[in-house]
């Protein structure tokens, strides 16, 4: 690695020579990662680097508004509509819901009359599909729809609680729940329900534009945590890591540990048991959340210009690891880019886990 790399780490690291890092930032050492490896801390990654054979090189550079999100965690895997998970001897897999040839006529039959606003007309159609099939739980969703637009709100979460007990890995039968629940006034039980939809799908625009919309609802879900300002990519010569320096030289150090996971694939191999840099792996991500966190706890101790203004979405981070939830952060923000999908097949303690995670830090009452 370049001493001018190293050089500019190196405060940011180590501080003084009596200054040791902090150990709040190394906090993410503390939850097991799906490897169970122990993490890196950010000495030890640049220690790496600095021994490394390949070529290392650092710049600034300016970050796209959301930062490098869509870069670095793209979308890998097409998700299946309306899922249904099917669990067999210890496996989880992904099958589609329910249907019947019968069943979607009607439901085809009906939608003029919902969207001309002929809510019972088109409720009686509704109704005749779930008949034809009571597994299916588009039928109860639309039958659910037909109520809550005639304005019978209680009525509706009676269908779409009955959607969400035939197929409970659909997050439109909870989604629907809560929109029911908030008409009728429950905002406590609508926000369980919201909850619940997240997990299901944590990047769900739908409720995201729905709170904006309707504020009387009580709820607001909070932006990303994990808006990356650095990332690294293979260039002629080896690793490029590249940081914007408008938002602290924090990011400077998660750059750096992106750049020791693209180019020493023994590292990977040693943490993961897999080369492979296309695979997503927390223990990737855990390491470069914990490698950022010591980076600006340094700098805001030693009053880093940078970091003269506290970064919301860091200080938010340092909450999330100090409650010992990093890896549903990495769960939640990071693995459901790469795969929409990913939290369907969860076991049901992880759900839980990740379910008081969105209640805890992402979907807040409004103020």
């Amino acid at each position: 690695m370049p001493r001018t790399f190293l050089l500019l780490l190196l405060p940011l690291t180590f501080g003084c020579a009596t200054t040791p890092a902090p150990s709040r930032g190394a906090a993410p050492r503390q939850v097991a990662s799906a490897e169970k490896q122990t993490l890196l801390t950010l000495p030890e990654i640049l220690q790496r680097m600095e021994a490394s054979p390949v070529k290392y090189s650092l710049g600034e550079k300016d970050s796209p508004p959301d930062g490098w999100a869509d870069t670095l965690w793209p979308q890998r895997i097409e998700p299946l509509p309306y899922a249904r998970v099917v669990r067999e001897g210890g496996n989880a897999t992904l099958a589609p819901p329910y249907s019947d040839p019968e069943s979607e006529r009607l439901l085809a039959e009906a939608e003029p009359h919902f969207q001309a606003n002929r809510f019972d007309e088109a409720a009686k159609l509704y109704a005749r599909a779930t008949e034809v099939c009571p597994k299916c739980a588009n039928a109860w969703i639309f039958r659910g729809d037909a109520a809550l637009f005639a304005g019978k709100a209680e009525e509706a979460l009676g269908h779409y609680r009955k959607a969400a007990e035939h197929n409970p890995d659909d997050y439109r039968g909870h989604f629907f729940q809560g929109h029911a629940l908030s008409r009728l006034g429950r905002r406590a039980e609508a926000r369980e329900a919201f909850a619940t939809a997240l997990v299901l799908n944590p990047r769900l625009p739908t409720l995201r534009k729905l709170l904006k919309m309707y504020p009387g609802f009580g709820l607001v879900i909070t932006p990303d945590v994990m808006v990356p300002h650095g990332m690294a990519e293979r260039t002629e010569t080896g690793v490029s890591a590249v940081y914007d320096g408008h938002y602290g030289t924090a990011w400077l150090a998660f750059a750096a540990c992106k750049a020791l996971w693209l180019g020493e694939p023994s590292h990977r191999k040693e943490m993961t048991g897999s080369d492979s840099d296309t695979q997503f792996t927390s223990t990737e991500e855990l390491e470069c959340l914990n490698a950022v966190l010591t980076g600006y706890e340094v700098a805001k101790e030693q009053k880093d210009a940078d970091a003269a203004v506290p970064d919301e979405g860091l200080e938010r981070m340092e909450r999330i690891v100090e409650a010992g939830m990093a890896d549903m952060l990495v769960l939640f923000e990071l693995a459901s880019r790469v795969h929409p999908q990913a939290t369907l097949t969860l076991s049901d303690d992880v759900r839980q886990r990740l379910r008081a995670y969105v209640l805890e830090f992402v979907l807040l009452e409004r103020d």
